[in-house]
């Protein structure tokens, strides 16, 4: 069952990667907008949890300004620059699902090796290649081109995926010497 739960995983994120992937001129912010329309039904639950955890917040709102004169700086361009957020966005999701893909690899890989660090490789270099697979599978759909810079964001997600996983694998194994036996 878990190699299975692995293996639907892996082919339910590269099957959104190819689909989303395939969509000729796709833009984000008309996406955003009707997600948006969606979660304003749930604003009341929202404002309310963020009261909750402002209750709970030791901060003092005066050391947040500059914070706060950043944003609305870059609020104000982002209104005159819709591009910008759209630039921006497609960037998140290029690491975000490059990061989760590597993970679902890492544990599907894993099951059959049995093997951290030659898991962790083979996760590693499958990732990288769909990236590039899938870059250049784009320059065949219409409004779509194939970038070496995505596959260098791609990488970005890739890497810190790796990242985490390591560091998962190295407390793991200095947690078992701190175990007393049995």
């Amino acid at each position: 069952m878990k190699k299975l739960n692995g293996w639907v995983f892996a082919i339910i994120i590269l099957g959104g990667i190819f689909y989303l992937s395939s969509i000729p001129g796709l833009r984000v912010l008309p996406i955003l907008k009707q997600l948006n329309t969606i979660l304003l039904r749930f604003d009341v639950y929202f404002i309310r949890i963020a009261e909750l955890i402002a209750e709970h917040l030791p901060v003092n709102m005066n050391e947040l300004n500059p914070i706060r004169t950043v944003s609305y700086d870059f609020y104000a361009y982002a209104r005159a620059n819709p591009v910008i957020l759209e630039f921006l966005l497609r960037k998140i999701a290029h690491v975000f699902v490059f990061f989760s893909l590597t993970i679902a690899l890492f544990f599907l890989i894993n099951q059959y090796t049995k093997k951290n660090y030659t898991a962790l490789l083979l996760s590693f270099v499958s990732a990288t290649a769909m990236a590039a697979l899938d870059e250049f599978r784009q320059s065949f759909t219409d409004g779509r081109v194939s970038s070496l810079i995505d596959v260098g964001i791609d990488f970005i997600g890739i890497s810190l995926a790796t990242l985490l996983i390591i560091f998962s694998i190295l407390i793991t194994k200095k947690t078992e010497k701190q175990k007393p036996p049995a």
